[in-house]
């Protein structure tokens, strides 16, 4: 199963939790350690807001070979054993072993490992240098295992540092290598905005450029010896068709063929989604279908594509959210699936309780649930659905099994947030304390 992966700076809120205590683990710890040449502090970022990029031209744009840049002055210091944080992604490789990307009063800049199920974690972020002042580092990552894993750092400010970098490990964090990207192609925004890796050698990077025009312009790399080196495959001058609206998922499930979403919000009346077949290069446009009941659905209801869930090169299963033209509030939203590579689909009503939060997962072509405020669950691959769980919170969800999950939980109000897990199908969900391990 290959679930959408999600964007950084993690998704929803906390709060009206069921309490439990934790034990601290007495797990010694290493630090990590800088494989590749230390790397040149990045030049700070502006806070000014992003304007339209130009008018595309047919130009080619490509990643320097060499040298690799290297940065100066401190690495992102480790947090003391004993101390709290915040976990603000969480990605689980089982029931006790995972990674996660946190920090202090909820930042994204910190990488921790968890062998305890997510009580306690280890600090084994990479050296990447702290940015100058007034710049805020975000992460996001991939992770293959619980050995393998990528981190791209990013910068939520203007204009856009020289370069990106990015992590991979294959220890767990106990040392780290770098590679960087080139961030000429956009003068206006790059911030890492998805990341996905099919194996230990293929893998993708989209970077946000900017917006406008309805437009939401990014750049795809990809990467086939594991991280060492990326290529830009697709940006605003080769287009591939995807540079309009906000993209809301992607996923690869081979080295050649993957998913992407997007959500057009009425401006583009069909909903759809694109394949790939060429690792990238070049997307294709699927529309869907109205649903075989309302056949004039579309011109009531402004849908897009949510949270791709792929099982092989044929299959995959997609959310639809939609919202009524009248009022842009009332909500409906349908399950989606394909066999034959999106040539036909199969669609299937989530219940009108169901209030789009975070999608779906699919743990198997069969078994899926929604997440939001309240949790539904399949066992026939979305043609029924039962309430699995309610919460009072707004989150990023992950599970290994229908009974074990996680969820980064968050209050949209008070921007309160906690790390809760569950152990039991029907059991509750109870927060976590998480501190780093000494």
């Amino acid at each position: 199963m290959k679930p959408n992966k999600f964007p950084f700076s993690v998704f929803g809120a906390a709060v009206m939790l069921v309490l439990a205590g934790c034990n601290l683990p007495n797990t010694p710890t290493a630090s990590p350690v800088l494989v590749s040449p230390p790397l040149a502090n990045p030049t700070p970022l502006s806070d000014k807001p992003t304007p339209q990029l130009p008018s595309p031209t047919p130009t080619e744009i490509t990643t320097p070979a060499s040298p690799t840049p290297t940065l100066n002055g401190p690495a992102i210091q480790h947090l003391a054993a004993g101390q709290a944080i915040d976990i603000t992604y969480i990605h689980m490789v089982d029931v006790d072993t995972g990674w996660g990307i946190g920090g202090l009063n909820k930042a994204s800049d910190n990488i921790f490992r968890t062998q305890d199920g997510g009580a306690t974690w280890r600090d084994i972020t990479p050296p990447q240098p702290v940015p100058p002042p007034g710049v805020n580092l975000v992460a996001i990552g991939a992770f293959l295992d619980a050995s393998i894993g990528w981190v791209a750092y990013g910068g939520q400010d203007y204009p856009p540092l020289p370069y990106a970098y990015v992590w991979y490990t294959q220890d767990g964090g106990t040392t780290w290598q770098y590679s960087a990207i080139d961030s000429s192609v956009s003068p206006e925004a790059f911030s890492p905005w998805f990341i996905d890796f099919v194996d230990g050698q293929h893998g993708w990077l989209m970077f946000y450029l900017g917006a406008g025009m309805s437009h939401n312009y990014v750049a795809l790399f990809d990467t086939t010896d594991g991280g060492a080196t990326w290529t830009d495959i697709l940006d605003p001058y080769t287009d591939g068709g995807i540079q309009s609206f906000l993209k809301t998922g992607m996923v690869f499930v081979d080295a050649q063929t993957g998913w992407l979403a997007r959500d057009g919000h009425g401006v583009d009346p069909i909903p759809h989604i694109f394949r790939t077949s060429d690792g990238g290069g070049t997307w294709e446009r699927i529309d869907l279908p109205t649903p075989a009941t309302e056949p004039t659905f579309y011109e009531k209801w402004a849908c897009g594509t949510y949270s791709p869930n792929t099982f092989s090169a044929q299959s995959v299963v997609v959310a639809m959210k939609c919202l009524n033209v009248d009022d842009f509030k009332t909500e409906k939203d349908y399950v989606y699936s394909t066999t034959d590579g999106g040539s036909t689909w199969q669609a299937y009503l989530l219940p009108d309780t169901y209030k789009m939060g975070e999608g779906l997962l699919f743990l198997n072509p069969q078994t899926g649930l929604a997440l939001g405020r309240k949790i539904f669950r399949t066992d026939n691959g979305g043609q029924t659905w039962m309430l699995a769980g309610e919460v009072f919170w707004d989150g990023q969800f992950i599970y290994m099994d229908i009974g074990h999950g996680w969820a980064v939980a968050r209050n949209p109000d008070t921007g309160e947030i906690a790390l809760v897990r569950k152990s039991s199908t029907d059991g509750p969900w109870r927060i976590l304390h998480p501190v780093v391990a000494p």
